[in-house]
């Protein structure tokens, strides 16, 4: 019995920590990073774990720099693993995404992507 608990116990300190230093990575992005489509009302970002609702961002800015998001990037009220921010009506072009997100442990992580608007 005592081995059983001894073993239980290292299985939950490995998840505990294993958990401690999990990150939000993107899982997945709308618009699709890459993607060439008609100009979207808003871009979501799909995280591997739910997001603290701090420390996070959207920004989308045309090839000179020019902001389209409308401001703080929304945590999802039923899915926190999810981020989505408004934009400005957007012309044709290539325009960059840049996120950063905090999970559990609030550690921010970024990255960004460009995908392109046509007619």
């Amino acid at each position: 019995m005592k081995r059983r608990a001894e073993a239980a116990s290292i299985v939950l300190s490995v998840a505990l920590v294993a958990q401690a230093q999990a990150h939000p990575t993107l899982v997945r992005s709308d618009p699709v990073a890459g993607s060439k489509e008609k100009a979207p009302a808003a871009v979501a970002l799909q995280f591997s774990e739910n997001v603290q609702p701090v420390f996070n961002k959207i920004e989308v800015t045309d090839a000179k720099g020019r902001r389209y998001d409308n401001g703080k990037a929304a945590l999802d009220a039923v899915d926190q693993s999810k981020l989505t921010v408004s934009l400005k009506p957007l012309e044709p072009g290539v325009y960059l995404v840049r996120w950063r997100a905090a999970g559990a442990d609030s550690h921010p992580m970024q990255g960004s992507f460009r995908f392109e608007v046509i007619n």
